[in-house]
C-alpha cells in the first residue's frame, strides 16, 4: 500500500510539474534564454567525432573547447539521428527536468519517510519557475543533467555517511560524481561539497575522511579522459581561467548578502516555499535535527548567486517540511497515520429535484474525515496558486519575464539573409544576446560574445563583455564605432547587427534608441544592407573607422 501512495504521489508530482512545462512550450516556439554555444558545441562534437580544441564561431579565433563534454556528446547523438538542434534543445529540457523532480521527490521521500512530504518537495522542484529558470530554457539540457547527475552524488554519499551504507552506496556516490564533472563545472562544485558536507555532518572519522577522497579520486578518474586531454591540449591553467573569470565561490560577507537578498527576492510568484523552507529548518533544528539542512545547504552557501536553480536543494525538501508541518498544526493530524482519523463528515445529499447520471451514482466516494478535508482544502489553496501562477510565468517571453526569448522571429529572418547573403567568412558585431546564438543560426562568425571566453582568461572575458555593454548604450553611430576601435575589434569586423526596440543583453532586457538607427543610416562609416521590424544589418566600413583620438593624433 505504501508503495503504491509513494507511485501515486510521484506521479502527481511529475503531472503538476508537466503543467507548467506545457504553459512553456505552448508560448516559447523557440527556446528561452541562451542555448547558441552548447548546440554549436554539441554540432562540432558530432562533426568531428572526437574532443574538439576550438569552437568556431565564437570570436575570429574560436573560443577554446575546455568544457565537460559528456552533454554534448549525448546531444551528438540526437543530432546525427536527425534531430534538430533547436528543436532538442526546447524539449529536452523540460524532459529533463521531469527526471530531477523524480530524483528529488525520492530523495525527499528517503529524508523524511513521507511521500506526502517528497509530494510538496516534488511540485516544487517541477513548477517554481524562479528556481529551475535555468533548468527550463535551452541551456536546461546540459544544466539539467548535471543536476541530475548532481543529485546522484549527493544521495549516495547521504546513503553512504548517514545510513551506514554499503559499497552501492559509494558506488552511487562515486559514479555519480564522476558523471557530474564530465557535464558542469558547476554542479561539479556542488556535488564536490555536499559530499564533503556529508563526512563533516554525519560521520567525521578518518576513515570516512579517507572514503570521501577516495570518492573524489575514483569520480577524477571516470572523468580523466576528458581532463587529460583538455590539458594536453590547453594547459591546466584554462580550468583556473574559466572559475576565475565569472566567479564560482563565496570570498565575502557581500557575497553572502547577496545570498540572502536572492533567497527571498527572485520569485515570480507568492514565494511561500521559501517561507516554508525556513520554518521546515527551524523545527529541524528546534529538535536538534540540524544535519540535513546544514548538509543541504552547503552547496549553495559555498557558490556564488545567480546559480538560483541550486536553491532547489534547500527550498524543495526543506519548504515541504515546513508546509506537512503547517499542514499539522492546523489539521493536528499526521496524516501518514490514518488510524488517528475521527468523525466522519457526511455524506453530501442532494435536493430532490437534482439526480445524477447513472453511471455518477453508482461511484462510490471515499468517506473523509474533517481533518482530512481541512488538509486538501489547504493543499489546494496554497498549491493551486501556485502552479496556476508559474504558468502563467513560464508562458511569457518577453525581456521581463523569467523565461525570455533572447532570439525572435526577426532575428532569425534576419540571420537567414545572412547566411545567404554575405561571405562565407563574414564576421558579425552582433548587439546584445542574440551573439550567443548568432554563430550557429546564421553560420557566420560573432566577433563580440562574451560566453565562451571565459575559457580565454579573464582579461578576454572583460574585453568582450565590457564591448557588449557599451555597444547596447550606444545612441549614435560615433558611439558604435569607437567602441569597436578602443576594444580593438574594429579590423575584424565586416557588418554589425543591431536589434529595434527592447532586446535581451546579458540576464537583463535593454532597448536600442530608434536615433541610433538614424545615425547608423547617416554615417560614412555604416551601410544599411538589410531591415526588418526588429533587426538592422549595417556594413561596417574600416577604412573610415578611425576614433577621435586616432584622428587627432594623425593630425598632429
Amino acid at each position: 500500500m505504501r508503495l503504491n501512495r509513494y507511485r501515486g504521489f510521484l506521479l502527481l508530482a511529475l503531472g503538476l510539474s508537466a503543467l507548467v512545462q506545457v504553459a512553456y512550450l505552448r508560448t516559447h516556439e523557440f527556446p528561452a534564454l541562451l542555448g547558441g554555444l552548447f548546440l554549436e558545441m554539441a554540432a562540432t562534437v558530432a562533426e568531428s567525432g572526437t574532443l574538439p580544441t576550438t569552437i568556431d564561431g565564437f570570436t575570429p579565433e574560436g573560443v577554446p573547447f575546455a568544457y565537460p563534454p559528456l552533454g554534448f556528446y549525448v546531444m551528438a547523438v540526437f543530432l546525427e539521428l536527425g534531430v534538430d538542434g533547436v528543436a532538442l534543445l526546447r524539449f529536452g529540457a523540460p524532459v529533463v527536468l521531469l527526471g530531477i523532480v523524480a530524483l528529488v521527490y525520492h530523495l525527499t521521500w528517503v529524508l523524511t519517510d513521507r511521500p506526502e512530504t517528497a509530494l510538496v518537495a516534488g511540485i516544487i522542484t517541477g513548477t517554481h519557475v524562479s528556481l529551475n529558470v535555468y533548468l527550463l530554457g535551452a541551456s536546461g539540457f546540459i544544466r539539467g543533467l548535471g543536476f541530475l547527475f548532481m543529485l546522484v552524488a549527493m544521495f549516495g554519499a547521504y546513503q553512504y555517511f548517514a545510513n551506514d551504507g554499503d559499497r552501492r552506496a559509494l558506488a552511487t556516490a562515486t559514479i555519480g560524481w564522476g558523471l557530474v564533472v564530465l557535464t558542469h563545472p558547476v554542479h561539479a562544485a556542488a556535488a564536490g561539497a555536499g559530499v564533503a558536507a556529508a563526512w563533516l555532518v554525519w560521520d567525521r572519522s578518518p576513515r570516512g575522511l579517507a572514503t570521501g577522497a577516495g570518492i573524489a579520486v575514483g569520480g577524477l578518474v571516470i572523468a580523466s579522459p576528458w581532463w587529460l586531454t583538455v590539458v594536453s591540449n590547453h594547459g591546466a591553467d584554462i580550468f583556473f581561467a574559466g572559475a576565475g573569470s565569472q566567479g564560482s565561490f563565496n570570498n565575502s560577507l557581500s557575497d553572502l548578502g547577496e545570498l540572502v537578498d536572492w533567497f527571498w527576492g527572485t520569485s515570480y510568484v507568492l514565494n511561500w516555499p521559501a517561507a516554508f523552507a525556513v520554518v521546515g529548518t527551524a523545527s529541524l533544528v528546534a529538535r536538534g535535527e540540524w544535519h540535513q539542512p546544514a548538509w543541504l545547504a552547503a552547496p549553495i552557501v559555498l557558490l556564488v548567486p545567480p546559480h538560483g536553480r541550486l536553491g532547489i536543494l534547500v527550498v524543495a525538501p526543506l519548504g515541504a517540511v515546513g508546509f506537512m508541518l503547517a499542514l499539522s498544526v492546523l489539521t493536528e493530524l499526521d496524516i501518514d497515520l490514518p488510524d488517528r482519523s475521527t468523525g466522519r463528515l457526511s455524506r453530501l445529499s442532494l435536493p430532490s429535484r437534482f439526480s445524477l447520471p447513472a453511471p455518477l451514482s453508482r461511484v462510490d466516494l471515499p468517506d473523509l474525515s474533517t481533518r482530512q478535508v481541512v488538509a486538501i482544502v489547504f493543499f489546494l489553496v496554497l498549491v493551486g496558486p501556485f502552479v496556476g501562477q508559474n504558468m502563467a510565468a513560464a508562458s511569457g517571453t518577453s525581456p521581463y519575464s523569467p523565461l525570455p526569448v533572447y532570439v525572435d522571429a526577426e532575428d532569425r529572418t534576419a540571420m537567414d539573409w545572412i547566411e545567404d547573403e554575405t561571405a562565407a567568412d563574414a564576421q558579425v558585431a552582433v548587439v546584445g544576446g542574440a551573439s550567443e546564438w548568432f554563430p550557429h543560426l546564421a553560420n557566420r562568425t560573432s566577433v563580440i560574445v562574451k560566453y565562451g571566453t571565459e575559457w580565454s582568461g579573464q582579461e578576454t572575458f572583460t574585453r568582450h563583455e565590457s564591448a557588449q555593454y557599451e555597444l547596447r548604450n550606444c545612441w549614435n553611430a560615433s558611439c558604435v564605432n569607437a567602441t569597436l576601435v578602443d576594444h580593438e575589434f574594429a579590423s575584424e569586423v565586416d557588418y554589425v547587427y543591431v536589434p529595434y526596440g527592447g532586446f535581451m543583453s546579458g540576464r537583463g532586457g535593454a532597448s536600442i534608441s530608434p536615433a541610433l538607427h538614424e545615425s547608423l543610416r547617416s554615417s560614412e562609416q555604416f551601410t544599411e544592407v538589410y531591415r526588418n521590424s526588429g533587426v538592422g544589418v549595417y556594413e561596417y566600413n574600416r577604412t573610415a573607422a578611425v576614433s577621435e583620438s586616432q584622428q587627432r593624433a594623425l593630425d598632429a
